[in-house]
């Protein structure tokens, strides 16, 4: 752990480095904003507020400049500041998304409206492969229309790349950033419009080293285990994107677009562990044994997304037709190895796992529109399959016949997806939006056991979800909406598979009859822009939560031997989430500095739901955390052609709960500063930014209870505390345009 001292000095550091930085560049003559054309490429615009959007369904768009000067590295480094959106992930890290505190299962998450497929069976994507660098902009639906999938009960992310049709001409960026170590990054993209055609190219390289250390103890009776682990990852991506837009004549035209997006990432894991034992609760511990264990995970991922669109505009309307194709492949291989501290480490067992996953689309829309109507009809075919296969094998190299974790499964998915909706100006302030989808999926799963013994099962189910969107306008700048929807979540696919897997003294039974779980969603809210330079915002969210899937568990005895028994099973049980979104952006004009802009986001979380294990007991759902929330500001320099800022962000604390054990998960808050400077002409930009500067911490207290008597009266029957943190991310960067 780190002292205040330390941060306190590296902050300081940081700021001396940063001013040295302006001054120098300061004294560089005839620097001057750059006048450049709406489709010209402009290198660090400043962008402080999310967008005025023009639609009936509630949804906060940003553009990627209103995340840039920060330097985000990934997609994930954006939505940490976005309203609404927290991680449960290992600290420093933003993989999984989770919109309004719900596991990201209960976050959809699309790439230009579509879905791709994803590492989690659970149909989870995780945001920090996609470069933020290729980003055009990211809109946070809270309230779907029916035109987009139903399957964001928590909300929708849909991340919008850059297009050749945006922009004219080329950037580029080289930067490194130091945690630990330094590694690179850098990005190159160009893209034209001429007669006929759009293009745009990109490639991005960005490489990944994040160090961790975690201490934990975890306290069972009079047995004790006290664990020290330095956990490394290491990782480079590599992304290239292209699109190529043929006008065939006034009223046609046919995009081409790919994308890919290749990941080779080591984890090390290196611990000490001490087992230590007492006669009495009232005695001293002794030391009992003390094991060295290393863990080495060697993931190698690809997405790689194709795709056709045709639009055709005529007096009949506007016609699209898209055909896409999208694969995930991963291949892990892990090795754990295991010695008495202080004997050299020798290989205690082997796990290799592959999972291919692909999904095509084939689809067509066609909207009319009329002086105060609009109409929009569509649909679409998808075919999803995805293959995962898991093998353990002992130290002798020898496939495991004791542990049929590795049993493996084949899902085949094919789906019809309809949606018709309806849209009217009922007067010059007042607009009504009317929606229905129907979803219709038949799946095939096919699981295979430890001996050999294969599993068939078939599922299929139709839902239909309506949605109603109202936008009043009250003047030029106030607005109000309000939304109802109805959304669902999907089992996940391990959830389906009807091959019972034991794990030592656990076993896990899929359920093939498994139901997605619904919502219906109601969404008030009301903005209020001031002129073009900030916005304030307030939203009120409720949903009602049916079919929960949760896991049931009961202990059996099989062939002499004691199991728990769990079971993922639609237990009829209801819950409730609820919350409200604030968000505020605005320059310090009433103060006389009207060139610093703050901005402001806070969402209050809130949850019911009847626990499975812990008879009688509501909770919240697990993982979501009380509130979230962010602030900042920036100040631009005119004269000196520069600027600077800061953002802090927090989120509450949260209960993850599984079976009998609960997990009270704590992190402390991120600070983050950056410093830029623009010079000739405003065709490059050196920013200095610092990520993580206050060495937050993330704490873990993890306890297990008997029964719902016990967790009443505080009696648990083991307690481990975790504490885990990362270092600081310092980031320089240069960029500049063609």
């Amino acid at each position: 752990m780190k002292g205040v001292t330390s941060t306190h000095s590296k902050i300081n550091a940081l700021s001396t480095l940063a001013s040295a930085i302006v001054l120098t560049l300061g004294s560089h003559n005839a620097v001057a904003q750059a006048t450049t054309m709406e489709n010209v490429q402009v290198i660090a615009k400043r962008v402080v507020k999310r967008n005025h959007v023009d639609s009936a369904s509630p949804k906060l768009v940003y553009d990627a400049d209103f995340f840039q000067r920060f330097e985000p590295i990934s997609v994930g480094d954006m939505l940490k500041r976005v309203p609404g959106v927290t991680f449960n992930s290992d600290v420093g890290e933003y993989d999984l998304p989770r919109l309004r505190g719900l596991d990201s299962r209960y976050t959809q998450v699309l790439i230009n409206g579509r879905r791709l497929p994803g590492e989690e069976n659970s149909g989870a994507i995780a945001v920090d492969r996609i470069p933020a660098e290729m980003v055009e902009k990211i809109e946070i639906v809270r309230s779907p229309s029916s035109d987009i999938s139903s399957q964001g009960i928590g909300g929708t992310l849909n991340i919008i790349l850059k297009d050749g049709a945006r922009h004219e001409g080329g950037i580029w960026r080289v930067g490194v950033v130091n945690m630990e170590e330094n590694r690179g990054s850098g990005f190159i993209g160009m893209s034209g419009v001429s007669d006929d055609i759009e293009y745009g190219f990109s490639v991005n390289v960005q490489e990944r080293f994040n160090p961790k250390e975690k201490v934990s103890s975890e306290l069972e009776g009079d047995e004790r285990e006290d664990t020290i682990e330095s956990d490394v990852r290491d990782s480079r991506d590599v992304a290239v994107a292209a699109d190529l837009a043929f006008q065939l004549n006034e009223g046609s035209k046919i995009r081409f677009n790919v994308l890919h997006i290749d990941t080779e990432r080591e984890e090390q894991e290196n611990t000490k562990v001490t087992a230590l034992e007492r006669s009495t609760s009232t005695a001293r511990f002794t030391v009992d044994e003390i094991v060295s264990e290393s863990q080495l995970e060697e993931i190698d991922q690809s997405n790689t997304s194709v795709g056709l669109d045709y639009e055709l505009e005529s007096s009949a309307g506007e016609f699209k037709i898209y055909i896409s194709s999208h694969q995930f492949n991963q291949d892990k291989h892990e090795n754990n190895y295991e010695a008495d501290f202080g004997d050299p480490l020798t290989l205690d067992e082997s796990e290799l796992s592959d999972i291919k996953d692909t999904e095509n689309r084939l689809g067509f829309s066609w909207k009319h529109k009329l002086v105060d109507f609009e109409a929009k009809f569509g649909m679409e075919y998808i075919n999803k399959t995805r293959d995962f296969n898991l093998k353990t094998f002992d130290d002798s190299g020898e496939l495991d016949d004791e542990n049929d974790e590795f049993a493996d499964f084949s899902a085949d998915d094919n789906g019809i997806d309809m949606f018709a909706s309806a849209n009217w100006q009922l007067r010059d302030n007042l607009e009504l939006e009317l929606g229905l989808r129907a979803e219709h999926r038949e799946l095939k799963i096919s699981g295979r056991d430890f001996n050999g013994d294969v599993t068939r099962s078939n599922n299929d189910s139709t839902d239909y979800n309506p949605s109603a969107h109202i936008r009043w306008h009250l003047d030029e700048q106030d607005q109000f909406r309000a939304s109802i929807a109805r959304t669902l979540r999907r089992p996940q696919f391990d959830q389906l598979n009807p091959v019972e897997l034991t794990i030592e003294d656990e076993k896990f039974r899929g359920n093939s009859e498994l139901e997605p779980e619904t919502a219906i969603g109601i969404d008030l809210g009301y903005d209020h822009f001031i002129a073009d330079s900030g916005v304030i915002g307030i939203n009120f969210f409720y949903r009602k939560v049916e079919d929960l899937i949760e896991y049931t568990q009961s202990d059996i005895t099989v062939g002499g031997d004691d199991f728990a028994l769990r079971q993922a099973v639609n237990n009829r049980n209801t819950g409730k989430i609820m919350g409200v979104e604030l968000d505020f952006s605005a320059p310090m004009t009433l103060f006389k500095l009207p060139a610093v802009q703050t901005y402001f986001n806070l969402t209050l979380l809130d949850s019911e739901v009847e626990d499975e294990y812990f008879t009688g007991v509501e909770r919240r759902f697990s993982g979501q955390a009380k509130y979230v929330y962010n602030l900042g500001f920036e100040h631009e320099l005119k004269s000196l052609q520069a600027s600077y800022g800061a953002s802090y962000q927090q989120q509450g604390d949260s209960e993850e709960f599984e079976g009998n054990e609960i997990n009270r998960i704590s992190y402390d808050g991120n600070l983050e500063i950056f410093i830029e400077k623009r010079f000739d002409n405003a065709n490059y930009a050196l920013r200095l930014s610092g990520q993580n500067l206050l060495d937050a911490e993330k704490n873990e207290l993890i306890r297990k209870y008997d029964d719902a008597d016990a967790l009443r009266a505080g009696q648990y029957e083991s307690s481990e505390t975790e504490i885990e943190n990362t270092s600081p991310a310092i980031l320089l960067t240069l960029r500049g345009r063609f």
